[in-house]
């Protein structure tokens, strides 16, 4: 568990910065294609260095220094943001270096745990990380200057000093095998990146949706709050839950999602001011999460044994560009129609869930032919 204890200061750093930007960015101008802009370039900037960081974690065997960079990082991109007029450059260099994050944390986990374990170890990790999303959403209510900011990545660095151990891990590339991996997990790839596309629109346009149902601004920083209270607990529970049980889990998230989404966008259709139960709604969206993830993470990448950074990096690539998408999406939407983009977000997860279902019926498929030609020889 020490050894995550830095990243719940990184993340509640980062959270504050993620959070409070796209807010005072929109109070300013009221333009959601801004707004969608700015997360855009943010998250394109994330999905870029998560691949550019698994293939660099992959391709040398030091990790204590990555551990360094990303807290100092985060100082320097803090004052960018405040102390320049380059704010929109500083959040996009922060979705960069905080992309690096999950690599190299997965693969510490991957690295320092049996594979028994690292999927509890991957919750406690997610636990501290949720943390971090607390503290930095209860911090954004106070709209903190960036010397708090500042303080949360000083201490993150410290403890990284002392707490990562300086060890060298393993060299995992392997071109031949990460192209063979790639293309067999390339449909549970598409499938992730469209489900968080769909994610994204949900949640950038929550901020125009509690301005259009004239919420007061705080609900926005209260509902973060509350979401990554809950999703503690998921967290928690979510190893032994899913246990055995990922394809359930994976499915039932995913047509969850698509029912929350499209029962909002009737509800806006419709003209029904549903006020602060939109509160419940966002919390019971994104608590989803969660289970989503610990099933993936556990059917997905228990049987990896090398290319570990490069395909987690690809994940995350996917994750974060089709994010990008979806916020730039969420832009063109107009702030007073915003039911088009929760009916689009639908077909969205729709469409997730039947090509997470195409590649799982190929997969039994293929194992099913093995059987066969294996009693086939036998006999």
């Amino acid at each position: 568990m020490k050894l995550f204890i830095g990243q719940a200061f990184i993340v509640a750093g980062s959270t504050l910065l993620s959070l409070l930007y796209p807010l005072v960015l929109y109070d300013q101008t009221h333009s959601t294609a801004l707004l969608g802009i700015s997360m855009m370039l943010n998250e394109l900037a994330v999905g870029l260095g998560s691949y550019v960081w698994g293939r660099i974690i992959d391709r040398v065997r030091e990790r204590y220094i990555f551990f360094i960079i990303l807290p100092v990082s985060g100082i320097g991109i803090t004052l960018l943001i405040f102390d320049t007029s380059l704010g929109l450059v500083g959040y996009a260099l922060l979705g960069f270096f905080t992309a690096l994050d999950s690599p190299i944390y997965s693969i510490l986990l991957l690295e320092r745990f049996s594979m028994d374990k690292a999927v509890v170890a991957n919750s406690m990790l997610s636990q501290l990380s949720l943390a971090g999303n607390i503290i930095g959403s209860i911090m954004g209510t106070f709209k903190l200057k960036f010397f708090t900011i500042i303080i949360f990545f000083t201490i993150a660095a410290v403890l990284n000093a002392i707490l990562i151990p300086r060890y060298k891990g393993d060299i995992r590339e392997d071109k031949v095998e990460r192209i063979r991996d790639t293309r067999r997990l390339l449909k549970p790839l598409i499938s992730y990146s469209i489900f968080n596309l769909s994610a994204e629109v949900f949640y950038v346009v929550y901020i125009p949706l509690l301005n259009l149902l004239t919420l007061p601004s705080w609900t926005y920083f209260v509902s973060y709050t509350i979401l990554y209270m809950i999703d503690e607990y998921i967290y928690y529970i979510s190893p032994n839950l899913v246990r055995d049980n990922e394809l359930y889990y994976i499915f039932i998230s995913i047509a969850l999602r698509g029912f929350l989404v499209a029962l909002v966008g009737y509800l806006l259709f419709m003209k029904i001011n549903f006020s602060f139960l939109t509160v419940l709604l966002f919390i019971s969206f994104g608590s989803l999460y969660p289970l989503y993830n610990t099933a993936l993470f556990s059917l997905i990448f228990k049987d990896l044994k090398k290319n570990r950074g490069s395909i987690l990096g690809l994940f995350s690539a996917g994750n974060n560009l089709a994010s990008a998408m979806g916020s730039y999406l969420s832009g063109l939407v107009n702030p007073m129609s915003i039911s088009q983009a929760y009916f689009f977000s639908f077909f969205g997860f729709s469409l997730s869930f039947f090509i997470m279902y195409d590649y799982i019926s190929e997969k039994r498929q293929r194992v099913e032919n093995k059987k066969k030609v294996i009693v086939s020889n036998s006999t």
